[in-house]
């Protein structure tokens, strides 16, 4: 009888591997994708070789399929060399776990000859749909596309309304990218390369079926699916929380490690202290900011793991576990930018140089730490607010 675990196991060892295989890739183009603001081409390909597009693509169509604990340890990984790789990385698989809700018919077209396609997604409801004959018309600006420039499809939100332009519901719509324009709006400090510009479309036809509703798209009723394999029972938008959380994790892991690596060569300026090691307070500072990195990788372990048992199991998580799951990912990241702060105060001014790399991994985690989907005060009180039976305070979780 197959061990499915043990499978996923032995997949989630090997796409490490490859990580760490190509990780030098990845770092290289790091100077480059600050620069243009997207990630290189060498990246994208060095991605593709991989087959770090396909970790949750169907098996049916040439995908790897793995669970999100696999996921999280590649998107970890990835931070070591690029954080902004890893969130991209991340956005993509992600996506391509929530377009498994679209009819067949789509994910042939998407899927069908091109087992890496690349997706990517905008949950903001900025667009309106307008019904056309087999299909609707979609025009809309959508931020923060993470990823679109490299992307082959894109899933868009928008509101649909009737003749009168009254809104009459949700739709998630599935859209090439080449019928798609890009606006360039992304200037920021932090996760420069993943190219997160605006998505435009005018009046753009959309097929039936490569339509769906909100309430379809965020819907868990495939949980309990035994014809389904299990990544198609997980709660998707939980496990994309978990490997955005993942990429932040992954970010203040490298950095601890860069501050235990230059610590023995060091000194403490304005002290007489010649190695940072001969310092107590430096010495025992760092235990506390590392238990601190093991405590929100513990948080963000526990949340992949629940989804994964659960999906193994077809069993359906309770809002209560989700909203356990979502103040686990908000503790984490929590964690996380606070111990970097201790590791750039620790390693001194010089964190703070262009060649260091713990200002790239200070900078990256504390932009993704603010993606909605991690704000901690949210993700704390949506657990808070599970113990009273409160209703939750975000539309899906």
């Amino acid at each position: 009888m197959r061990d499915i675990r043990a499978e996923s196991a032995e997949l989630q060892r090997e796409l490490v591997e490859r990580v760490h295989k190509f990780g030098p890739v990845f770092a290289d183009g790091v100077a480059e994708g600050e620069r243009e603001r997207r990630l290189p081409e060498a990246t994208i390909r060095a991605i593709d070789q991989a087959q770090l597009a396909m970790i949750w693509t169907a098996k049916h169509y040439g995908g790897l399929e793995a669970n999100v604990v696999t996921m999280s340890e590649v998107a970890k990984a990835l931070s070591q060399y690029c954080p902004s790789t890893s969130w991209v990385v991340n956005n993509i698989n992600g996506s391509n776990l929530l377009a498994a809700k679209f009819p067949r018919q789509a994910l042939d077209e998407v899927f069908g000859d091109n087992p890496g396609a690349k997706l990517a997604s905008v949950f903001a409801a900025a667009g309106t749909a307008v019904r056309a004959e087999g299909g609707y018309r979609l025009t809309g600006t959508w931020p923060y596309g993470t990823g679109i420039l490299h992307d082959d499809w894109a899933i868009l939100v928008a509101r649909e309304v009737d003749d009168a332009g009254e809104p009459v519901g949700g739709l998630s719509m599935l859209v090439p990218a080449a019928d798609t324009a890009i606006e360039d709006t992304w200037h920021t400090v932090g996760m420069r390369a993943t190219g997160s510009h605006t998505v435009v479309l005018r009046d753009v036809f959309v097929p039936e079926h490569r339509v769906i509703s909100g309430e379809a798209q965020r819907s868990r009723d495939n949980a309990t699916e035994l014809g389904l394999p299990p990544l198609f029972r997980t709660a998707g938008i939980a496990a994309m929380a978990v490997v955005c959380a993942s990429v932040v994790l992954g970010a203040g892991q490298a950095a601890l490690a860069r501050v235990v690596e230059k610590a023995p060569t060091r000194g403490i300026a304005p002290s007489k202290y010649s190695r940072q090691t001969d310092s107590q307070t430096f010495v025992s500072s760092l235990g506390r900011t590392a238990l601190s990195l093991d405590a929100a990788e513990m948080h963000v372990r526990r949340a992949a793991t629940a989804l994964d048992d659960a999906a193994y199991g077809a069993t359906s998580l309770p809002d209560g576990e989700l909203l356990r799951i979502r103040g686990d990912v908000g503790r984490a990241v929590g964690l996380v930018t606070t111990a970097l702060d201790e590791l750039l105060w620790a390693h001194g001014a010089a964190s703070f140089a262009e060649s260091n790399p713990l200002q790239q991994y200070w900078r990256d985690a504390n932009t993704a730490a603010r993606h909605a989907m991690l704000n901690m005060h949210i993700g704390h009180e949506l657990y808070g607010g599970s113990f009273f039976g409160l209703d939750p305070i975000v539309p899906s979780i």
